[in-house]
């Protein structure tokens, strides 16, 4: 028999700051040893790795040249001039791959493409715009020094054998991806994705299956859904999507039954105090242990985070609401640095950069607010402004969404002009931005 739940209007709420609620859901991540599993490089990309990994080879292993030219001995050009240009004999060709030079002696030249590597004797590569590219075959005559003990990258100057080059906790992106190509990894030791149950509540939602209700006016759409699958996958983890189900107290229980073998749960809705809201009774009632619930932020307040033990295993469920920009924020705020540190990621906070404000940003008494902006990289500081009304019911903002600009509880509002801290998106399209700090700015 399902336990009576206890009277959730009579709940106090925490009212946390940002910074406490962030600190305690990571203090919540398990702490259970590492587990690895080995996947194809192809397949490696959003993925924390799992061990150090160390170069079983030199790169380069060799010498070789930083641009196409002549390899030479430096003596032998110092001092060459437009006005005393010197001349050397050309007794080789070397590219890249191709078979070896012979040795340059004294007087003599090879000429080289970048990349090959640097024939033996030979300290110096002069670049072919230096010299009159061979006018006279099998003679090559250099008209300045410049060059004379440049543009050879030495042997060994990305690794050496045997050098520590990836530590366990890098998360996997196209360069690591390059890294790990250079080490010969056919496959790559990765930690396990996290499976993220992901359930919406509401008489209202309606699939994109049922989209003539929403035309009808008989529904919105359920675009939490298929938004917080993709911040999972992004995050690295695996969406298990339960669907939408109705204002129904057995019906959220029904789905809350489907989400025991995932690893994490995150329901959307339900989170405030109204009649219909039956998230938070339902989960009581199958023997959640709420950490806290209510944080001083906008948008995202009735944030929740708990346990529900699942045969001697917890599994963190996060409560996020119901409002598109709520659900959007409080999943970049606190659900996805817990994805992070849980699969392994040793980085789990986002960039933040200091920008200038282009128009007059609202604060809020008592509370921090996270404020969907576009950045102008163009101007130096970049410069934000609103994606358009900051209503959290609203969808459209988000597609155009570079960053949270933060304005910290106690600040009042940002003017036009002043300097505010902006969290930076992972869909960002701005441009090259120099970050200020890490993480989540101090409320």
């Amino acid at each position: 028999m399902t336990p009576a739940a206890p009277d959730f209007e009579a709940r106090v709420a925490d009212w946390l700051s940002v910074e406490e609620a962030t600190s305690r859901v990571l203090a919540a991540v398990p702490t259970t040893p590492a587990k690895c599993e080995r996947v194809p490089l192809s397949e490696a990309l959003g993925r924390a790795l799992a061990e150090d990994l160390r170069a079983s080879a030199t790169l380069p292993p060799w010498p070789n040249s930083a641009m196409d030219g002549y390899a030479v001995h430096g003596n032998d050009v110092t001092g060459a001039s437009q006005e005393r240009p010197v001349a050397l004999r050309v007794v080789g060709l070397l590219r890249a791959g191709g078979a070896p030079a012979p040795r340059v002696e004294a007087g003599e030249a090879v000429r080289i493409m970048t990349g090959a590597p640097l024939p033996d004797g030979a300290d110096s590569v002069v670049r072919r715009e230096d010299t009159d590219e061979e006018s006279e075959p099998g003679r090559v005559v250099i008209h300045t020094d410049r060059d004379a003990g440049r543009n050879v990258r030495p042997g060994g100057q990305d690794m050496r054998d045997g050098d520590l080059v990836l530590e366990a906790g890098a998360t996997i992106t196209p360069g690591v991806v390059a890294v790990l190509a250079a080490l010969g990894r056919v496959e790559v030791p990765v930690r396990p994705r996290l499976s993220v149950a992901i359930l919406t509540t509401g008489d209202e939602l309606r699939p994109a299956t049922r989209y003539d209700d929403v035309r009808a006016g008989a529904g919105i759409p359920d675009s939490n859904g298929p938004m917080l699958a993709a911040a999972v996958r992004a995050a690295g983890g695996r969406p298990v999507l339960l669907g939408s189900v109705p204002d129904d107290r057995y019906a959220v229980v029904g789905a809350l039954e489907q989400a025991k073998d995932a690893d994490v749960l995150v329901t959307v809705g339900g989170a405030s105090m109204g009649e219909a809201d039956l998230v938070k009774r339902a989960l009581e009632s199958a023997g959640f242990d709420l950490d806290f619930w209510r944080v001083r932020m906008r948008p995202g307040s009735p944030f929740s985070f708990g346990h529900l033990h699942r045969e001697g295993r917890p599994e963190p469920v996060f409560g996020l609401p119901g409002n598109p920009a709520s659900a959007f924020v409080t999943f970049e705020l606190f659900v996805r640095p817990f994805l992070l540190r849980a699969g392994g990621h040793r980085r789990v906070a986002r960039h933040a950069i200091a920008c200038r404000a282009g128009e007059h940003l609202k604060g809020a008494e008592g509370l921090t607010l996270f404020t969907r902006v576009s950045i102008d990289a163009s101007t130096s500081p970049p410069t934000v402004r609103t994606t358009g009304p900051q209503t959290s019911g609203l969808v459209s903002g988000l597609a155009h969404a570079d960053g949270l600009a933060v304005i910290p509880e106690g600040h009042g509002a940002a003017q036009e002009g002043s300097m505010v801290d902006v969290i930076l998106l992972g869909q960002s399209t701005a441009g090259p931005l120099t970050p200020r700090h890490d993480g989540v700015p101090s409320a």
